[in-house]
């Protein structure tokens, strides 16, 4: 059932809001999904749409349990992962609901503040902007959440391209002080966590659907850079809080486990640099190929052989761009040896 306020008239200060949908991708994490959803219904959102990636932990039963009518539940009948359980998502917000002007999205381990939605109601978005990000800190609120920290594409700005080779990440990525302002901020990529998007650019075809084939990991920063490359901006909005329960990265460092996912944030990085550097792509590989490989230092003596292998599959991939293997392929080849 659509939700009242979308089609209200006797209340002046709906009618005109952007009608928005939150997408959540969710598997096995029954747990986390709950809180996420606590803090989705308690904002203003007009529908809440979850992708149920074939999780066997309960989480199908809980979900079609609850009862508030702004929620739409879809069930995979496999893990899509998040690229593909989000694919799902945007899909249907662009063609089963007509209504909806704007989705945000996020993982069922991430979730907004309250006021969240009052915040980008509030936001003068002009029309040539196709995405938000916002502020994403860890779940204490006050810690910024590395992995999602927005930034421009230093291949496309010079300037920001010196401060990369002078500075690193810190040289292409939004700083602390702009977290702490309250202007909005034009950058290039961010990840799914909050990334408010403009439906008719996906109904129109003016942009595609996230890659499903990628599976996990770069997909977010691959989408939004294909919508910068297809000619809509992008803003960073520091008002609009969310937060990030993330346990994947080891103390906000580039270490992964289980190992299986290693794969993935390698074969996807470099379609990633791909994208981003242009030209500039195979100077990129002689510098992050071997990065990639100095991360076993991070890893217990157990876990360096199976790193270097499962790496070494990923870089091979990921330069002739195959995307083929099936999820339980990379579980097979990713399973340390007794």
């Amino acid at each position: 059932m659509i939700p009242y306020l979308l089609f209200s008239t006797s209340q002046s200060n709906v009618v005109d809001e952007r009608s928005l949908a939150a997408v959540i991708v969710t598997f096995n994490r029954l747990e986390k999904l709950k809180r996420t959803i606590e803090h989705t219904l308690i904002n203003r959102f007009d529908l809440v749409v979850v992708v149920n990636n074939a999780s066997t932990d309960g989480t199908a039963e809980w979900l079609e349990s609850l009862e508030d009518e702004r929620l739409i539940v879809l069930h995979s009948e496999k893990n899509l992962g998040g690229a593909g359980g989000f694919s799902q998502g945007f899909n249907h917000v662009a063609t089963e609901l007509p209504e909806i002007q704007w989705l945000v999205c996020f993982d069922d381990d991430a979730w907004p503040e309250l006021g969240a939605v009052t915040q980008f109601q509030e936001l003068e978005i002009p029309s040539d902007v196709g995405s938000v990000a916002v502020a994403v800190y860890l779940p204490d609120g006050e810690q910024i959440s590395e992995m999602n920290r927005p930034s421009v594409n230093p291949f496309w700005h010079l300037k920001k391209f010196v401060g990369t080779t002078l500075n690193g990440r810190k040289g292409f990525h939004v700083g602390d002080s702009d977290y702490h302002g309250n202007e909005v901020v034009e950058v290039d990529s961010s990840s799914f966590v909050g990334c408010f998007i403009r439906v008719e650019n996906i109904r129109n075809g003016a942009i595609g659907l996230p890659r499903s084939e990628l599976f996990i990991y770069a997909d977010d920063i691959i989408y939004v850079l294909e919508s910068r490359k297809a000619g809509f901006r992008h803003f960073f909005a520091p008002s609009i809080r969310f937060r990030h329960d993330c346990e994947t990265l080891v103390n906000q460092q580039d270490v992964y486990r289980p190992l299986w996912k290693v794969y993935y944030t390698y074969r996807n990085r470099l379609e990633l640099f791909r994208i981003a550097s242009g030209f500039f792509y195979p100077f990129v590989l002689l510098i992050k190929v071997p990065s990639f490989f100095l991360k076993f230092r991070f890893y217990e003596k157990s876990e360096q052989r199976m790193f270097f292998s499962i790496t070494a599959r990923a870089v091979w991939d990921g330069i002739r761009r195959d995307f083929r293997k099936k999820h339980h392929e990379v579980l097979a080849f990713s399973k340390l040896k007794e």
